[in-house]
């Protein structure tokens, strides 16, 4: 493991457990089994290195979906593969998920408004897909933006509620999450089956 990645996973488990503010430079250092002084080396400030880890879920949460998404044709099977990537992803980076959509709180203004300009254009490619598959009339939906909001709202929660050692499986409750989504949508009962048979194979 390198000093970097050490230092990343140190901060990440301390904003988890005990919020921004409340670890230290030091407490970091500590955890990651390095002089805090070493973390100036790779972050100019502590808001630094939240930024970073902030900005590396979203650049990989990202990346996944959009490969996802890139394999498909069929709109259905779009938004299922972004559906199921999401609920995936939030499964496995439970607190990297919570520091970066809790501790947004904790940005100033400028490094605020640039995660919230990444979070807005993650959300437009879901609403963009949304709305093509309302007018290739394969969904229904009286406001694809707030079908979006609920959408995203609902299979980020698996962050929050998962448990690896749990009933179900990270796939399962993806699973669970394509089936929930694209019947929310109104779509029909045969693409839903191919969507999820689609998305299982990728």
């Amino acid at each position: 493991m390198t000093t970097r990645h050490a230092i990343d996973r140190a901060a990440t488990g301390l904003f988890f457990r005990l919020g921004y503010h409340a670890t230290s430079m030091r407490a970091i250092g500590n955890d990651a089994h390095v002089q805090s002084a070493a973390i100036y080396h790779w972050y100019p400030n502590k808001e630094a290195l939240l930024v970073h880890l902030q900005d590396e879920f979203m650049r990989r949460l990202t990346d996944v979906v959009e490969s996802a998404v890139a394999a498909q044709v069929h709109p259905v099977h779009r938004l299922a593969a972004a559906v199921r990537e999401h609920v995936v992803f939030h499964g496995l980076h439970q607190q990297e998920a919570f520091v970066t959509d809790s501790e947004i709180r904790a940005l100033t203004p400028g490094p605020r408004r640039a995660l919230m300009a990444r979070r807005d254009a993650y959300q437009q490619n879901f609403l963009a897909m949304i709305e093509a598959g309302v007018l290739q009339g394969h969904f229904a939906s009286g406001n694809p933006r707030v079908a979006t909001y609920a959408i995203l709202l609902q299979c980020t929660g698996v962050s929050a509620w998962f448990k690896a050692s749990g009933v179900m499986t990270i796939d399962e409750v993806a699973d669970h999450h394509v089936d929930l989504v694209l019947g929310s949508l109104h779509t029909d009962p045969g693409l839903i089956a191919s969507a999820l048979a689609a998305t299982r194979a990728t």
